[in-house]
């Protein structure tokens, strides 16, 4: 059965998701009526990116089918490894092994090799028994490698010259790899395949032509060894402006390079790790696991935030005389413990951000805290003096009014110091600070701020 589908329909008014979801229906309807003539014109027109949008979409029940109707196997290699590791775990069972005889041809081996490490055995040993065994050993090289150190994603693709190279010859062995699009700098070894320097590409094209590698190159390289965090190696990337980051095993011997197209991915990758770890939940869970399997990984972090909300319910309980004698105390418990809580959240994502990209480490621990503790201050300040206003008008009472707008001060000041310390004190303890901070935070302040609230109260009304 054949339907002629119009490929570049006009576009709808309204928004990207808007687009995105008829794009995801016309494919979906596609498939279902086997119109797989319309559909492989359809899916020629798409970026990589864009299908693996499509494809995220799509029902698990259509992802396979579609993945096939993709006719550029260069592209749909592509696909395969820039998906998500739970819908390509799903497309290794699903394709036959003709067509992923047919992908791996078109993958380098640092994508191999990316792709076998988010594999389970049975999987990794099936894509293994049909690779070419050109690049079997530069994949099995790679593996022996942590996935997260720069063994696991630096490329095995590098330019390297002896020192005595003369500048011609390295400039003539250049333009013989114009294919590549890895040349970023040259690096020189010496005995064994030792790094001694690196030099730019501008470097070189603007040395006279028998000068020696040796007497231009710059012999003190940034450099790391293959089991340094891939953290750090974006960092150092990030830190000195490199394009590229050369490799070395302990010895000293140059085997890879790590490039900055790989550190932007780690850099995209860690932050969504870290704002969801934060959240207490996990990037598999968004849209391929159960609800019910959602709702175990996120139970241990509310678990946290359900023992400081009781907590805080057992000092409202001590202060209840207070409270039962002015009312009026428990209309401004919101927005007491709201704008700590945010102060909290704020100060807690710029500390954990910061110790996660190195921005931040245990000698600036002084310096950062007495900064947060200012803006808390100052934020404190405004907010309590925008509170007591509004309880000495509203309220007419002047005791109320000093209540709400200490407290507001003593609280976001509060929040902000415990927000900076507790990621601190978990990254010196080796927890990482961003599955523990954001529970301890809410607790924390939650449980405090009450607490410090009813203690201001009591206070001020007994002196009253």
């Amino acid at each position: 059965m054949h339907i002629d589908v119009d490929v570049n329909p006009a576009k709808p008014e309204g928004d990207e998701h808007t687009k995105d979801r008829l794009l995801v229906e016309t494919i979906s309807r596609l498939y279902d009526y086997s119109a797989h003539r319309s559909l492989k014109r359809m899916l020629a027109k798409m970026a990589p990116e864009d299908l693996v949008g499509i494809l995220e979409a799509l029902s698990l029940s259509h992802v396979a089918g579609v993945f096939a109707d993709i006719q550029e196997k260069e592209m749909a290699a592509e696909v395969l490894r820039q998906i998500s590791p739970d819908l390509r775990e799903h497309l290794l069972k699903e394709l036959p092994p003709q067509i992923l005889s047919e992908l791996v041809l078109y993958l380098t081996p640092e994508a191999l090799t990316d792709l076998l490490g988010s594999l389970n055995e049975d999987q990794r040993d099936r894509l293994l028994k049909i690779l070419p065994k050109d690049d079997l050993e530069d994949v099995e090289n790679l593996l022996r490698h942590a996935p997260d150190t720069a063994g696991g994603i630096m490329t095995s693709d590098i330019f390297s010259l002896p020192l005595d190279t003369p500048v011609e010859d390295a400039i003539m062995a250049i333009r013989q790899r114009e294919e590549e699009d890895t040349v970023f700098y040259l690096y020189v070894t010496g005995l064994a395949g030792r790094l001694e320097g690196v030099i730019s590409l501008r470097q070189l094209l603007l040395a006279p032509v028998k000068t020696k590698l040796l007497d231009l190159m710059n012999p003190r390289p940034i450099k790391v060894t293959t089991d340094t965090s891939q953290e750090a190696v974006a960092r150092l990337v990030d830190k000195h402006n490199l394009l590229a980051l050369p490799v070395t095993d302990q010895d000293g011997k140059l085997v890879g390079a790590v490039t900055v197209d790989n550190v932007l991915d780690v850099i995209h990758s860690e932050t969504t790790k870290e704002m969801l770890r934060m959240a207490g939940t996990s990037e598999s869970e968004i849209l391929t696991q159960s609800p019910f399997r959602i709702a175990r990984i996120r139970l241990p972090w509310l678990l946290a935030a359900f023992g400081g909300g009781l907590a805080a319910t057992g000092v409202i309980e001590h202060y209840e005389g207070i409270l039962a004698k002015v009312v009026t105390l428990s209309a401004f418990l919101p927005v007491i413990m709201g704008m700590a809580g945010n102060v909290g959240v704020q100060s807690a994502t710029v500390a954990v951000r910061g110790l996660a990209t190195g921005q931040i480490d245990l000698s600036h621990t002084g310096r950062f805290l007495y900064k947060e503790l200012r803006v808390g201050l100052i934020l404190g300040l405004l907010y309590g003096l925008a509170l007591a206003l509004f309880g000495y008008f509203v309220h007419h009472s002047f005791a109320l009014a000093q209540v709400v707008g200490f407290t507001i001060v003593g609280n976001m000041t509060g929040a902000a110091l415990l927000a900076v310390m507790l990621p601190m004190i978990f990254h010196r303890l080796k927890v990482d600070p961003a599955i523990a901070t954001g529970p301890f935070v809410t607790t924390a302040v939650d449980v405090l701020g009450v607490l410090n609230y009813f203690a201001i109260a009591t206070m001020v009304y007994h002196f009253e």
